[in-house]
């Protein structure tokens, strides 16, 4: 493998790209392409934080930004004796977050109970929220929901990117924007000048029109998104922070995370550059 000369600062590589590597394989090979940042799959980690935070400085890196592994849960359970049951579940990857740094940590919004109305479950969420927010701002964490595919709708009901930035608003969480889950969605550009200071998280992959959209992406370019169009957008709104590539699916299984991780970045990394960001 050669290394890329002079990756541009703002790329990231999520763990889901490379899924079935460890964190350390993650992190060697990242450092080796020149990528400075690592997003990080927390069940690559929760089995010791401490151990999983020192391969990353060591190599160099930095933490984009922390997935929490819990999109099975019930998240909008009402308290118990114990307390708030969406907290239980986020703690340790909030916990996770801040040991990198106080990056952001992102998640989505879970499952609901059969034949839940969806205003219903937004409408809880929304009341199962603050206890969570409120131990992520003090240990220094921005906290993020994620609008997953409507295809998996088992992790989650709140699907575009316009709900996203409705629970923004109602709760005061920030959005990890996933532009193949909101790509085909109107006035995008509207929406990202107006609420660009509510996204904590921006995840790039791409999408071949006519496949299956459940946990099917492509590398950067070889899809039907016009990616391009709205990075463009995304930058002229002000964004500041990184672009996290996201990719998985059968295409990358088949042609290797190496190389499938390898084209993504040099092809975010040669717009980039070339645009002057």
């Amino acid at each position: 493998m050669s290394t890329l000369p002079a990756i541009h600062p703002r790329i990231a590589v999520s763990g889901i790209s490379s899924f079935r590597w460890t964190l350390d394989e993650d992190v060697a090979f990242l450092a080796g392409l020149g990528v400075g940042a690592v997003g990080v799959l927390s069940s690559k980690a929760l089995d010791d934080p401490a151990a999983a935070v020192a391969p990353i400085r060591g190599a160099g890196l930095a933490a984009s930004c922390v997935t929490a592994a819990a999109a099975a849960a019930n998240l909008i359970a009402p308290p118990d004796a114990q307390g708030s049951p969406a907290l239980r579940i986020l703690k340790p990857h909030i916990d996770l977050a801040a040991a990198l740094g106080g990056v952001p940590c992102y998640f989505t919004s879970g499952v609901t109970p059969p034949r839940m109305p969806t205003d219903e479950a937004f409408d809880a969420l929304v009341t199962a929220l603050p206890p969570v927010l409120d131990y992520a701002r003090a240990q220094g964490v921005p906290l993020a929901l994620e609008h997953n595919n409507t295809s998996t709708r088992h992790n989650g009901f709140v699907h575009s990117l316009r709900d996203g930035i409705e629970l923004s608003q109602a709760t005061g969480i920030g959005v990890c924007l996933e532009l193949q889950n909101c790509w085909t969605e109107r006035h995008l550009p509207e929406m990202f000048r107006e609420h660009v200071g509510r996204f904590a998280v921006v995840q790039v992959s791409d999408y071949l029109t006519g496949e299956t959209a459940q946990l099917n992406r492509r590398v950067l370019g070889d899809g039907s998104i016009p990616l391009e169009w709205l990075l463009g957008h995304l930058l002229d709104a002000g964004f500041a922070g990184y672009f996290e590539i996201e990719t998985l699916g059968p295409a990358i299984e088949a042609e290797g995370y190496a190389a499938a991780i390898s084209r993504s970045v040099a092809w975010l990394n040669e717009r980039l550059v070339r645009w002057g960001v």
